[in-house]
């Protein structure tokens, strides 16, 4: 470790590294190890397939529809902090200690995010039920689904809405669905299965505007 000198032609930060392809190794590592903790983040919130990536530009344009409600690039960015006592004592176990707050800190800016984008994109189209009008929480559920259409993955799969909620509200929700009126649950089920065939219907249409070359 050495400290440059404090000439006005000299850099006065302190350096960690001498060797400058080690610290180059240690760097890219690093970096690599953020970027797969960042990607397991984002898997939690959303399918690999349905992320696209930016090289140029400033915001996302689709020609063929109105512009989403907040289309433009957002920074996400988390402070690293290496306390320097423990680099002198050549602590190891710094690098999982400090890098794991800043992971966590980028996964709820991420998490903000989307959830902000979701919401702005669902108030947008009225596809917003409130729960509390609605009389409890399977009542908005059966609302909820009569204002969505459900997808086809790749697969052929139909894809179901998932519900993100809080510890808390987790453990409230599951105690009151335990409970819930059979002709409500019955409700729920029908306007399911009918979003479902709806759906199936939907990409069967899709699958057949494309030709098909014989094998």
């Amino acid at each position: 470790m050495s400290n440059s000198a404090a000439s006005p032609e000299d850099d006065p930060r302190c350096y960690c590294f001498e060797n400058s392809e080690a610290e180059e190794a240690i760097e890219k590592s690093i970096a690599v190890l953020v970027g797969k903790m960042q990607e397991k983040s984002r898997l939690t919130f959303m399918n690999e397939h349905n992320v696209l990536r930016l090289n140029h530009g400033a915001n996302w344009e689709h020609a063929a529809r109105e512009p989403d409600p907040d289309i433009t690039m957002h920074t996400i960015s988390a402070e690293w902090v290496i306390p320097f006592k423990d680099i002198a004592e050549n602590d190891l176990g710094l690098i999982a200690r400090t890098i794991l707050p800043m992971n966590e800190e980028m996964q709820r800016q991420f998490a903000q995010s989307i959830y902000g984008a979701v919401g702005a994109a669902a108030e947008k189209v009225g596809n917003v039920v409130d729960a509390r009008d609605a009389g409890s929480f399977a009542q908005s559920m059966l609302e909820m689904l009569k204002k969505i259409e459900l997808g086809v993955d790749r697969d052929g799969t139909v894809s179901m809405p998932q519900i993100h909620v809080g510890p808390e509200t987790f453990e409230r929700i599951t105690k009151e669905l335990e409970n819930v009126p059979a002709e409500l649950e019955a409700e729920i089920e029908r306007v399911k299965a009918e979003k479902i065939q709806a759906a199936l219907e939907r990409e069967a249409d899709r699958k057949a505007k494309f030709k098909r070359v014989p094998s």
